[in-house]
């Protein structure tokens, strides 16, 4: 059903002139004529009783108007909220990231994001980084966060913050007490690593191979899937580890691990949003990049 005609028929009876309805809608007489005619065949009655000398319903037409009333006013109240959801910033926004952005900078981003725009919901996966580029690149997840720039150029991505790995020890350790260690005693030590797929892990292989060593040599005493799972093992005295230093603020503060100085070593990486550019066609999607873009960097 056309609803230019149905609009032309309300006029019709509220006006009771065709030549009124013709300048109203800036259309000609006849015209106005063919779109009566139109729906009329098209429902197969008449509307208009043209028996009469003033123009009169038939009962199928009073029918009809009344439809046709109501037809107006949901569409009226659709186009409202078709604006209102272009002004607004709503829906669900799905999210990946490694454990250091997904743990300490997401959750200060999405509160900021949720106070600017409350209607939108967030779902974040925390996964490692190398899984985060897999799904944001397979379009599993709209945007993530990582410590590992995507290679290639199906992603885009942009830095957000940096981060520094740093040695932590308990603090009854012996190397608790001094200023700094070298990298040979370090690795005479009991360490605890995660897992290689996660970023922390791949910057400190990535940086003793460029020292000269050979990660392969070094077997770790242990290898735990998460960055709080090395930090608890460290306090509970289990050996050494190289950590993000955004991931030992509260223990640093506890005095549960100590920060220690590697002679020579200064490891530092950033962290990166990445997406796929041609998946930004969403309001949501497109706020979001830009809010972030506008607060880096956040570490």
């Amino acid at each position: 059903m056309n609803l230019d005609y149905l609009k032309t028929y309300l006029e019709v009876v509220r006006l009771g002139s065709f030549s009124e309805v013709a300048k109203k809608l800036s259309i000609s007489q006849p015209a106005v004529s063919f779109q009566i005619q139109r729906l009329e065949r098209e429902l197969g009655v008449r509307l208009i009783d043209r028996t009469q000398k003033t123009l009169t319903m038939t009962e199928a037409g009073k029918r009809v108007y009344a439809f046709a009333e109501a037809a107006e006013k949901d569409y009226s109240r659709l186009l409202r909220n078709l604006e209102q959801l272009r002004q607004d910033v709503v829906g669900e926004l799905v999210v990946a990231a490694s454990t250091i952005p997904g743990e300490y900078l997401l959750p200060v981003i999405l509160a900021d994001f949720k106070t600017r725009h409350p209607a939108v919901s967030v779902q974040v996966e925390v996964l490692d980084s190398l899984q985060v580029i897999d799904v944001v690149g397979a379009g599993k997840y709209e945007v993530g966060f990582c410590g590992t720039p995507p290679e290639g150029h199906e992603l885009e991505s942009f830095r957000i913050g940096e981060d520094e790995i740093v040695l932590i020890v308990f603090p009854e350790h012996p190397f608790a007490r001094r200023e700094q260690v070298s990298l040979d005693e370090v690795m005479e030590e009991p360490l605890i690593y995660r897992e290689k797929t996660s970023g922390t892990q791949k910057s400190l292989e990535s940086k003793l191979h460029e020292m000269g060593y050979n990660p392969e040599h070094f077997a770790p005493r242990l290898v735990l899937g998460t960055t709080q799972a090395v930090v608890s093992a460290v306090e509970v005295e289990a050996g050494l580890a190289f950590i993000s230093s955004l991931a030992i603020r509260k223990s640093i503060a506890l005095s549960l691990v100590k920060e220690v100085k590697v002679k020579g070593l200064t490891l530092k990486r950033d962290f990166f949003c990445i997406y796929r550019k041609e998946r930004v066609v969403s309001r949501l999607l497109e706020e979001f990049i830009a809010f972030i873009q506008s607060g880096v960097p956040y570490a």
